[in-house]
């Protein structure tokens, strides 16, 4: 069942490991609207994505480019896709974020009970999602357009470099955990943090889940937030500390890490992103394509 809900996000190069098709395919069957810019890519995914919204009615695509080389600027994106929206309520998300459908169980009930502002954990992975990256943050991702619901701030308007709004701690927590934030590694560990997972948005991040396309992505990444040299996160599987190194070392490194290939991730990952669990190169499923131009990626989820 689709709700009164638009969602929207941008997009630039999916090919280095986003996975915003596998977020799209996660978030269609709920919403009665998608919205995406494009904002200049020139890896396919501009074709991909024209191919989708040529074909399903539900997507619409929007041409865009950045403002300025900033990281400051993904504030002013996010906000002028929330502008666009057909609808009030509005659910904005990142193109490297992907629903558990566990997590979109708990914001359908949400939803069927008319509950439109809603903030969630979301969390990263290290190392072919071996490994949780940092602590699952609070972000705000549903929310009312045009609303003055906390002493004059606005309801759904996102700042700085764009993460999220004055009002991730104000909006309804999507999830059963009751904690405000979590706690560190010593108090609750890895391990502590598997009984959350499924209620958490998966952020795939730059060291998420494909080895091979990381330094590109980092590339692309670098100049908006003023980085001269492309210099790729280590991460530090015994201290979680993650030193920046060089690209050749990060490579080198990388390439004798087995981690990167194992086949199964010991967290409850969202079923839709299983499949690339060991991949060390993002690829399309031309079966994902296909739902997503039908617009059937509801069944296409049941059946992984």
């Amino acid at each position: 069942m689709t709700y009164p809900v638009s969602a929207c996000v941008f997009i630039r190069n999916n090919s280095v490991g986003f996975c915003l098709y596998e977020s799209l395919a996660s978030l269609l069957p709920l919403v009665s609207e998608v919205v995406v810019a494009d904002l200049g890519s020139d890896d396919g995914t501009l074709e991909i994505l024209t191919d989708i919204a040529n074909h399903n009615p539900k997507v619409k695509l929007v041409p865009g480019t950045f403002y300025k080389i900033d990281a400051n600027v993904f504030a002013t994106l996010a906000n002028d896709l929330v502008a666009m929206c057909k609808y009030d309520n509005v659910l904005y998300w990142q193109a490297d974020e992907v629903w558990h459908e566990d997590l979109l169980k708990l914001m359908t009930q949400r939803f069927e009970r008319g509950e439109f502002d809603l903030s969630f954990w979301r969390i990263q992975y290290a190392n072919n999602f071996q490994y949780v990256k940092w602590f699952p943050q609070l972000v705000h991702r549903v929310g009312i357009r045009g609303s003055n619901l906390n002493e004059g701030k606005n309801n759904f308007e996102f700042d700085g470099d764009g993460m999220n709004t004055t009002r991730m701690w104000d909006a309804k927590i999507c999830s059963t955990y009751g904690g405000e934030m979590f706690p560190q590694w010593g108090g609750l560990g890895q391990d502590g943090i598997k009984p959350y997972v499924n209620e958490m948005i998966t952020d795939v991040s730059l060291l998420g889940g494909f080895r091979d396309n990381i330094p590109d992505r980092k590339r692309m990444h670098a100049p908006f937030w003023g980085e001269r040299e492309v210099l790729i996160p280590y991460f530090d599987k015994a201290t979680k500390e993650q030193p920046l190194v060089n690209e050749a070392y990060w490579t080198r490194t990388a390439m004798q890490d087995d981690d990167w290939t194992k086949a199964e991730s010991p967290y409850n990952l969202p079923a839709i992103l299983r499949y690339h669990v060991g991949k060390t190169r993002y690829e399309l499923r031309p079966e994902l394509l296909q739902a997503l131009k039908d617009d059937t990626t509801d069944e296409y989820i049941r059946r992984l």
